[in-house]
């Protein structure tokens, strides 16, 4: 290659670079300082190049992070493997903080020496967003699911329960019930156990430990759909 096609491809290289929008790259010297820092670098992380070049890269890390080595981990991984690549928080210049891909390498010259470190940061804070947004939905909609809570008159709610009662699920069906009780200021709450195969003793045991949780914060509850032979030697569960 001529040395004017070599002078003509490292302009065109950095073309790309300070053309790249979503991916702050930047080259790190053999401690970490750093050397370049492209558009997206500002944009992402708020410092502009004067400000940072210069500065160690645990700049971008909460200080916990730091404080427990993870910066001098990233450069060891990468100095002795080639590639370090991990998500997790970093920081802004204004303190806030963004969830990132970071991907360092290893930087060496053709007799093996490390010259540096490049290293490519791309902002994934919505995507985790999103991601956790589905992860609470499709928890709710399980608990739902597991333990329905409904509000069906203004001061009445209804759990209608439909299947065994195992110490997990009263746990569950008593956490909801009283946080919408409490939420709703709803003075009564419906037990509707018709859906419940098989009261066994267990099963009255889980019942009565949660009338009596509700009734710890003031609320009244009734139980409905009991039937004949419904309360194994249990005492009453509406006392």
């Amino acid at each position: 290659m001529q040395p004017d096609q070599i002078v003509s491809t490292s302009g065109m290289l950095q073309l790309l670079v300070n053309s790249v929008k979503d991916y702050a790259i930047i080259l790190l010297d053999k401690e970490g300082k750093v050397l370049t820092w492209n558009p997206a670098a500002e944009r992402l992380k708020g410092w502009k190049a004067d400000e940072i070049i210069g500065q160690n890269f645990s700049r971008f890390y909460p200080p916990e992070e730091v404080e427990n080595g993870k910066t001098a981990l990233e450069l060891k991984t990468a100095r002795e493997t080639g590639r370090f690549e991990d998500e997790g928080w970093r920081v802004r210049k204004d303190g806030t903080r963004f969830w990132a891909n970071v991907t360092i390498t290893a930087l060496r010259g053709e007799n093996g020496e490390l010259r540096g470190f490049g290293k490519v940061t791309r902002d994934l804070t919505e995507r985790r967003q999103n991601e956790e947004k589905i992860k609470k939905q499709a928890q709710e909609i399980l608990e739902m699911a597991t333990v329905p809570v409904v509000q069906v008159w203004e001061g009445i709610v209804l759990v209608p329960i439909i299947g065994t009662l195992d110490s997990q699920r009263t746990q569950h069906l008593m956490e909801r019930l009283l946080q919408r009780v409490t939420e709703s200021g709803s003075p009564v709450a419906l037990l509707d156990i018709t859906g419940v195969p098989t009261i066994d003793t267990q099963t009255a045991q889980h019942l009565i430990e949660t009338v009596s949780a509700v009734r710890l914060i003031g609320a009244e509850v009734i139980l409905t759909g009991v039937r004949p032979g419904d309360c194994p030697n249990t005492g009453p569960l509406g006392d």
